[in-house]
């Protein structure tokens, strides 16, 4: 009985120090909390010209790419717009007040689980998840970087930031343990993203890889 209770609890304290080590904030230290602005963080949305990306996204194990456009068409509307190389428009979705409507989508995506979850993750690529959110604000022990930890429902986005350039680096969708949905960022030296990737698991796997060629 002893043995057994002594393998039980070494295997708990296993488990807890994997959960541990593996959660996004185990080298960062709690600071405050805050809502977050526009002005803390740098925009995706590029306010003075539109941005054009090559675009390849999967899901369903169907493998679709074209160009996106992400483009301002007013003070306060922006449209991000998937075209496929043959010029076929496969979604079209308006940008407002922080908020991301479906205009327009291809028959062949046109099932609601695959609009949601595209709703979802091109909310998550375009920071709508972030701002005038209130987020725990953590800073690296070793280090001058920070992160944002917002709860939304079961869900917990980490977004980390480069403190410097006030930018999204990465960003890390958690369950309860397991990430749902990753997303990195690489930018130019005017803080335009030239590279998304974001990979989403679950019963549908999404893919998206967006590579910039505005150019601007």
């Amino acid at each position: 009985m002893l043995q057994s209770a002594l393998k039980y609890l070494c295997l708990s304290s296993l488990l807890i120090t994997v959960i541990i080590s593996c959660s996004p904030t185990h080298k960062y230290t709690l600071r405050k909390t805050e809502v977050v602005r526009d002005s803390d963080i740098h925009s995706i949305v590029n306010k003075e010209h539109s941005l054009l990306f090559k675009a390849g996204i999967s899901v369903y194990n169907k493998y679709y790419t074209g160009l996106i456009v992400l483009k301002q068409t007013d003070s306060i509307t922006s449209h991000l717009v998937f075209i496929t190389e043959l010029g076929m428009k496969m979604f079209d979705f308006r940008i407002q007040n922080n908020q991301l409507k479906l205009m327009h989508v291809f028959e062949p995506l046109n099932k609601p689980k695959i609009v949601k979850l595209l709703e979802s993750d091109l909310k998550l690529i375009l920071l709508q998840n972030l701002f005038n959110k209130e987020a725990k604000v953590f800073e690296e022990k070793k280090g001058v970087n920070s992160m944002y930890q917002i709860t939304t429902g079961k869900l917990k986005n980490y977004y980390f930031i480069n403190t410097n350039a006030k930018t999204v680096d990465k960003i890390i969708v958690k369950g309860k343990v397991f990430t749902k949905k990753k997303v990195n960022y690489i930018y130019n030296d005017s803080l335009n993203p030239v590279r998304i990737k974001l990979k989403h698991k679950g019963f549908i796997r999404l893919k998206i890889e967006l590579t910039n060629i505005s150019t601007k």
